[in-house]
């Protein structure tokens, strides 16, 4: 036992080595993502944490998945402001990028999905539609998840007109995949005229 308390380390000794660590190696993924975790479970703390994930954004040139990591790890202590931001300043990134989660859109869906579920309201849904949209101006696939979000906040009207905004855009550029929309709408539709559920978790394509 003696000599175990002799050989652990202490929080600064760990800390003092992640420090000298990541300084000979900034570009080492693996030893921020540990000094991370140690500050969460060890350490300083969320707090002390959240300043080692600033200093990995700036470090690593494709920061997204550490974004996203980060975005989880946020989620667990509950406070959706915090979680709210690191989506905000995912979305600035992405749409730099030209891009979305890992190039594909299910970032965007995520963040969607957190604002109908953290009571963002119809003005926070509506910001990520069009920055969906404006990083996926031609996709069918990106206006049918910005229409479900509406749908789910039961803003039927609204998302109508956007349906029809997007088989004027898409007929116009990339003719053909405005059908993709229609087919999208009728399923919509008829979900509406059954009373049956528009929530976001449901399948809208699934009788």
């Amino acid at each position: 036992m003696a000599e175990q308390a002799t050989t652990e380390m202490s929080p600064e000794a760990k800390r003092a080595e992640f420090e000298s660590g990541t300084a000979a190696d900034p570009g080492n993924d693996e030893l921020w993502r540990r000094f991370v975790k140690f500050e969460l479970e060890e350490g300083g703390g969320i707090e002390a944490a959240r300043g080692v994930y600033e200093r990995v954004l700036a470090a690593l040139p494709d920061g997204e998945t550490h974004m996203w990591g980060w975005f989880w790890r946020e989620r667990e202590f509950g406070d959706v402001d915090s979680q709210r931001r690191v989506l905000q300043r995912w979305a600035r990134w992405a749409q730099a990028q030209g891009g979305g989660f890992l190039r594909s859109k299910s970032g965007w869906s995520n963040y969607l999905e957190f604002e109908i579920n953290n009571g963002g309201g119809v003005e926070r849904v509506r910001a990520v539609g069009e920055a969906l949209l404006a990083t996926f101006p031609m996709d069918p696939f990106a206006y049918v998840k910005y229409i479900r979000a509406l749908a789910a906040l039961s803003r039927h009207v609204e998302a109508d007109a956007l349906a029809r905004r997007a088989v004027k855009e898409l007929s116009a550029f990339c003719r053909g995949h405005d059908e993709f929309i229609w087919r999208f709408m009728f399923a919509y539709v008829k979900r509406l005229r059954e009373r049956r559920s528009t929530a976001w978790d449901e399948d809208m394509f699934k009788d």
